[in-house]
C-alpha cells in the first residue's frame, strides 16, 4: 500500500542516516588521532572496499524496512484486518481475538489456540456465501498502526512485534551512544593538541577553532540526549503500559527525532 511504501522509504532514510552518522564519527575520530590523515589510500581497493562498505549498509537498512512486510512474517506484524463497510460483522480493526471469538461463534467450539492469519483469512472466506463476491479487506501491517505511516516504535506488552521493535530500538540507541562517545574523544584530543599549540604563533586563532568545535559537540551530544533518551523512556513506559503514548508517536517521530539529522553536522 501507500502508506506501506512511505513507511519503507522513511524507515531506510533514518536508518542509512543514523549508520553514516556512526560512520562518519568514527572516521572523524580516527582522523583527529592520527593528524586529520586519511585511513585507506584513494585506490582501486579501497573505492572497492567503500563501495562494499555502503551496499552493507544500505542492506542492513533495507532489511529493517522491508523485514515486517514480508508474508512469512505476517502472524507477527500484522495486527488486524480492515474490512469493506458492507461487512458488518467486522468492525474497526478486528485483530486476531476478535476474529476467534466470531469464529467460533460460528463454527463451534475451538481449540483456544492462536489462529494464523491465512486460516482466519479462509475461514471468514467460508463464512460468506458467493452473493457477497470477493470480500474486500486489507491488512493493518507495521506501518500505519498508530495513524502515521511510520516505524511503530510504541509497543504494548502483547504486541507480537515487540522483540523486533526493541531490538532496532536499541541498535538505534547504541549507534547514538558511539556516536557520543566518539565526539567526546574528538573533544578530548583536540583540547590536548591545542594546549601544546597554543603557545605557538596563531594560537589565538587555534583558540577560536577549538571553542567553535566544542559548540558543534556540545550541539550534537546535547540533542542525541534530549532527543532520544525522553523517546526511549516514552516506548518503556508505553510497553509496560504506565501510560498510553500513541497520541506522542507523531510528535515524536515527525517533529523530535528527525532533529537530530537537522542538526547534526
Amino acid at each position: 500500500t501507500q502508506c506501506s511504501s512511505l513507511g519503507i522509504i522513511s524507515t531506510i532514510g533514518s536508518q542509512i542516516s543514523l549508520f553514516s552518522m556512526m560512520i562518519i564519527s568514527f572516521i572523524r575520530l580516527y582522523g583527529i588521532k592520527n593528524s586529520m590523515s586519511i585511513p585507506l589510500p584513494l585506490t582501486k581497493t579501497a573505492a572497492f572496499l567503500t563501495a562494499c562498505f555502503v551496499f552493507l549498509l544500505m542492506s542492513a537498512a533495507t532489511t529493517v524496512a522491508v523485514w515486517p512486510l514480508l508474508t512469512q512474517m505476517e502472524d507477527t506484524f500484522v495486527n488486524g484486518m480492515k474490512y469493506d463497510q458492507n461487512i458488518r460483522l467486522f468492525v474497526g480493526l478486528p485483530d486476531k481475538e476478535i476474529h476467534f471469538n466470531i469464529l467460533e461463534a460460528y463454527y463451534g467450539r475451538m481449540k483456544n489456540k492462536t489462529l494464523s492469519w491465512s486460516l482466519i483469512n479462509t475461514m471468514v472466506d467460508d463464512m460468506f456465501t458467493s452473493q457477497y463476491g470477493d470480500l474486500g479487506r486489507k491488512k493493518v501491517d507495521f506501518f500505519g498502526n498508530d495513524g502515521v505511516c511510520l516505524f511503530k516504535y510504541f509497543v504494548k506488552s502483547d504486541d507480537p512485534q515487540k522483540h523486533f521493535v526493541w531490538g532496532i530500538l536499541a541498535l538505534n540507541f547504541s549507534c547514538f551512544v558511539m556516536i557520543t562517545i566518539s565526539y567526546v574523544f574528538i573533544n578530548i584530543i583536540s583540547l590536548a593538541s591545542s594546549e601544546l599549540m597554543a603557545q605557538g604563533p596563531g594560537s589565538k586563532m587555534i583558540k577560536q577553532r577549538n571553542r567553535k568545535m566544542q559548540r558543534k559537540i556540545s550541539i550534537i551530544i546535547t540533542t542525541d540526549f534530549l532527543c532520544w533518551i525522553p523517546f526511549v523512556i516514552m516506548c518503556c513506559l508505553h510497553t509496560l503500559e504506565i501510560i498510553d503514548a500513541t497520541p506522542w508517536y507523531a510528535l515524536f517521530s515527525i517533529i523530535i527525532l528527525p532533529i537530530n539529522s537537522v542538526i547534526n553536522p
